[in-house]
């Protein structure tokens, strides 16, 4: 059932992310301001609101649970701002959230869009700029979000022009451990997964065995910017799945599936990642573990991440997929601006210009061995409209 409130800001809503559990909402707005929302029965109530940026509050995320209730933020300020919630103060006191770090982008261009990733007790962003400029950050203690250094940076694709529109995204694989068939492949089970929206494409980012970011992957097939990504969880499925929302007005699912190397099996794929490690891979890895928990080449002023070339010697991390457009979703009329998918990556959310927000399940066709994802049921956004479930 679609709840309707009235959301209190000033101006347009640019942003709404969900905690965990889905009993708490963060909306970002054009008027500068967050507001947090604690879901009361079968309504939300306002926990408290704030100015958060000197512009326009353009994507915000929930962190955890595991690291206290903590949201980030970015505007067009050009500053990507963490907040964490104080107990302490009372419910719509305006102080109830206090920033705890901020970081200007270093190119002076806005950030685009950032996504959060746990492992444990660590904590991964991902942060892009309006230029392609990608960031990955974690904390310096993973107890303390006072203090962020920066794993990698790096341009995803040339820049591009000022007077040109651009469409950037990120969303991490949020999964604990890779899909099975990749680390069957020789992925090592602590690779962290990045989707990036670039433009017409999307870049699937993955880390090797020394936390070295590289291209896994391309998906190819939008004609128009690519405006949102995400990432579907399902680690024992036997692939991966991501889709994509365009400005074409198609949502588009892709698979990755992960081809084993030539003349192995699973077993010794997964034999071969476990084995020993020489003498010098060994004190390379505390050397690197020395400087940073997570993954790129390093912190700021290190050599750039080698995304492109081979790992070192012997190294089968490495592993490549193999991608298939499975579904181009046409029911949407105009362009589709945000696509996700539900906890157990069964169900997949789309919304655009139409004013719908459509869900879409996946339909396996017994009779020739093929899935499909088919339109579940449409939630019109406008006062006069309701939802429309399909009958399966």
């Amino acid at each position: 059932m679609a709840t309707a409130f009235d959301h209190g800001h000033k101006d347009l809503v640019l942003a709404v992310d969900y905690n965990l559990y889905g009993n708490r909402m963060v909306t970002a707005s054009s008027d500068h301001t967050l507001r947090v929302w604690d879901k009361e029965g079968d309504a939300w109530e306002l926990m408290d609101s704030w100015k958060a940026h000197d512009a326009e509050v353009t994507d915000v995320k929930w962190n955890g649970p595991f690291t206290g209730e903590m949201l980030a933020s970015i505007g067009e300020d050009g500053i990507f701002k963490v907040w964490e919630e104080d107990p302490l103060e009372r419910p719509n006191s305006h102080k109830r959230f206090r920033r705890m770090y901020q970081l200007w982008s270093p190119t002076k261009v806005p950030f685009m869009s950032l996504d959060f990733k746990n492992i444990g007790a660590d904590t991964f962003v991902a942060l892009i700029t309006r230029d392609a400029y990608l960031m990955i950050c974690e904390p310096v203690d993973s107890d303390d979000f006072r203090d962020w250094q920066v794993l990698t940076q790096m341009y995803v694709c040339p820049t591009p022009p000022r007077t040109e529109e651009t469409s950037f995204r990120v969303s991490f694989h949020h999964e604990k451990l890779p899909g099975w068939h990749a680390i069957a492949a020789g992925l090592d089970r602590k690779s962290i997964g990045l989707a990036v929206a670039a433009m017409e494409k999307v870049i699937i980012y993955r880390t090797d065995r020394d936390r070295q970011l590289y291209v896994a992957a391309e998906l190819h097939g939008a004609r128009k910017l690519v405006r949102d990504v995400s990432w579907a969880n399902g680690a024992m499925r036997g692939f991966d799945v991501v889709a994509t929302a365009s400005k074409d007005g198609l949502v588009r699912v892709y698979e990755l599936t992960t081809p084993l190397p030539s003349g192995s099996t699973p077993a010794s794929a997964e034999k071969d990642q476990d084995s020993p490690r020489t003498s010098s891979e060994i004190s390379r890895s505390k050397e690197q573990r020395r400087a940073q928990s997570g993954i790129g080449a390093g912190l700021a002023g290190s050599p750039q991440a080698n995304v492109t070339g081979q790992g070192s010697s012997g190294d089968h991390s490495r592993i490549k997929h193999d991608v298939k457009l499975v579904s181009e979703l046409r029911e949407h009329e105009g362009p589709v601006w945000r696509v996700g998918f539900s906890p157990m990556g069964d169900v997949l959310i789309s919304s655009g210009d139409d004013g719908k927000i459509r869900t879409w399940k996946r339909a396996f066709d017994a009779s020739n061995g093929t899935a499909e994802w088919i339109e579940y049921s449409v939630v019109g956004t406008r006062p006069d409209e309701e939802e429309t479930p399909y009958e399966e």
